[in-house]
């Protein structure tokens, strides 16, 4: 006959075993689950193809050091926060005038623009003369377009040259209505 002490073993690694499988399964499912996209179900601006987007326009902005013009027009972005390492992503794009967008620019801390400033964002064409147009892409048309009306710009003087280098894209396509890309990252 077996003892008392063994059997009380046995029933507690079981009970052990069972305690560790079941929080070893509730850590998986719950990284398993998909990414907090709680911001996108708040404003309607967050581009709907994207997901992860946890960080609002307001706190990514800031975060970026960007000042949005007060009347930007057709605006949609993504913003996520975290990773492995924390890092920040911000994505945008929207409609301003001439005027809004020299103090957007200055505000912002940008380089003045140009059709030949090299940018840190790999998935963004820069128009190369020969070469077709290409229109804008990625989810909600995030990458900005490749054409001989583009300027390009990224972080100025007076931005804190951290670890969140950011990049812009102008479109003067149409003058009156320049249309303007952002993208940002922590590194």
């Amino acid at each position: 006959m077996k003892s008392p002490g063994c059997l009380a073993m046995a029933v507690s690694a079981v009970i052990l075993l069972g305690w560790l499988g079941w929080s070893a399964k509730s850590m998986l499912d719950s990284s398993f689950d998909g990414p907090d996209n709680h911001v996108a179900a708040a404003d309607p601006r967050v581009c709907p193809q994207t997901e992860g987007n946890n960080v609002s326009l307001a706190d990514a902005t800031e975060h970026f050091g960007l000042a949005l013009p007060a009347d930007a027009t057709s605006l949609v972005f993504t913003a996520t926060a975290g990773g492995l390492q924390g890092e920040s992503r911000l994505a945008l794009r929207f409609t301003t005038t001439p005027a809004d967008l020299a103090t957007f620019l200055t505000a912002s801390h940008f380089e003045p623009s140009d059709a030949t400033t090299r940018v840190h964002e790999s998935s963004w064409f820069a128009y190369r003369s020969g070469v077709a147009a290409q229109p804008a892409q990625g989810p909600c048309g995030l990458t900005p377009p490749g054409n001989p009306s583009m300027v390009y710009s990224q972080d100025g003087p007076g931005y804190p040259r951290r670890t969140s280098p950011r990049d812009l894209a102008v479109d003067h396509t149409d003058p009156a209505h320049p249309v303007v890309w952002v993208a940002g990252s922590d590194l």
